[in-house]
């Protein structure tokens, strides 16, 4: 089966701008949900986890997804958008745990319900030849309207907290409409003879990896990254403005990274990012409130922000366009498993050995999917599933 539209630029655009302004949501709310789990008396495990419930209910949803999908079409997605807009909007407006957890719970779950159709769009549905240009852009998109969120939650949360979340919980809702009346339809385009589908998991190892420490990093940093600041004696303001200067540095990183990857070869770009990751996490901790902090944190946020990207490219390099509805769907749990694991561990690092525990614990993160995938290189024989392709999708959106 192979599916296309005939609108490419439009669909494009519809949905990078569409998923920034769920990325805006999510930018603002997820470190402010942090800020007021503080302010509320929390210790850093309870932190760590309500931020690891949001991953739980995006990697949860996420499985169940495509099935959705070959039922509704990409536009599935608006109806994560207004289910996220909605669970940003409320979350100040409880005082219990329950509360608390089960919003971001329930946000999660809208997040794999807002990602996964667009995903698979661009990785699926638009020109192959311009995959990597196309994520990366998408990817910017994302980056965009996180940063963005970011520096809008930290410059009204301290004046107007609950309108903080408010406007962050508005801008899905617009992202909604957009989807519904603009994105393109797809046609589906059948293949006369069914073909079997072999994925190979040594192939796509260090894809996947990428993905959850993608999620790891950014799961930790999203939780706890703004107290540490904090905790280093900037004022709210001035971390809003150090992670959105950080943001704008990754922004500007993500195309010119993925045209490398294009050029030089997508692996050869991920695993040089592995290692600027890997440096950048042993300097922060050491670089303390001098010049090196901003440096040494874009080069980490910036290269990490790319493993998904290259590592979503890579592996619709390795698999037919019917997979990748299922391979996007499962990309995603892994890089949410991670993003659980990130905030749960780093919390738990934090409240037992300090602050700047939470790089550690992150620095182990990458080390060891570089190590997992250089142990699996060294097999002689590939692992594989033998997989047979399910019948086209009953209707198209």
């Amino acid at each position: 089966m192979r599916t296309t539209t005939n609108a490419p630029g439009q669909a494009l655009l519809v949905i990078c701008v569409s998923s920034g302004l769920w990325a805006f949501s999510f930018g603002l709310g997820a470190p402010l949900a942090s800020l007021w789990l503080k302010n509320a008396g929390c210790s850093d495990t309870i932190i760590g986890l309500n931020q690891a419930v949001y991953y739980l209910g995006l990697a949860l949803a996420a499985l169940a997804v495509p099935a959705f999908m070959r039922v509704l079409g990409p536009s599935f997605s608006a109806w994560g958008m207004a289910v996220a807009g909605v669970t940003v909007a409320l979350f100040p407006f409880g005082d219990t745990l329950t509360w608390w957890f089960g919003l971001r719970l329930l946000c999660g779950m809208a997040g794999a319900v807002s990602l996964i159709p667009m995903e698979t769009y661009v990785n699926r549905d638009l020109a192959p030849e311009h995959r990597g240009r196309n994520i990366g852009l998408y990817w910017v998109a994302l980056t965009v309207g996180g940063a963005l969120g970011n520096w809008v939650g930290f410059a009204m949360v301290a004046a107007t907290p609950r309108i903080a979340f408010l406007v962050g919980g508005a801008l899905p809702l617009v992202a909604t409409l957009l989807v519904y009346a603009y994105l393109p339809t797809i046609q589906v385009r059948r293949e006369t003879k069914p073909q079997v589908v072999t994925i190979r998991l040594r192939e796509n190892l260090l894809s996947f990896g990428s993905a959850w420490s993608q999620g790891f990093l950014e799961g930790g940093f999203i939780a706890f990254l703004s107290l540490y600041l904090i905790a280093m004696g900037l004022t709210q303001q001035h971390v809003g403005w150090l992670i959105s200067a950080a943001m704008i540095g990754v922004i500007a990183f993500q195309v010119p990274v993925s045209w490398f990857g294009d050029y030089f070869g997508r692996q050869t770009v991920l695993l040089v990012c592995y290692g600027l990751v890997a440096v950048g996490l042993i300097v922060l901790p050491l670089a303390g409130p001098s010049a090196l902090l901003p440096v040494s944190l874009l080069v980490v946020c910036a290269c990490s922000a790319a493993f998904y990207p290259l590592g979503l490219a890579l592996l619709g390099e390795n698999l037919p366009a019917g997979q990748l509805d299922r391979a996007n769907a499962w990309y995603l749990s892994v890089e949410c498993v991670g993003s659980l694991m990130g905030p749960a561990l780093m919390g738990v690092a934090r409240d037992w050995a300090g602050e700047a525990a939470m790089f550690a614990v992150g620095e182990a993160a990458v080390l060891v999917v570089l190590a997992t995938w250089l142990l699996g290189r060294r097999k002689d024989a590939p692992v594989a599933i033998a997989e047979t392709p399910q019948s086209a999708p009953r209707k198209a959106a």
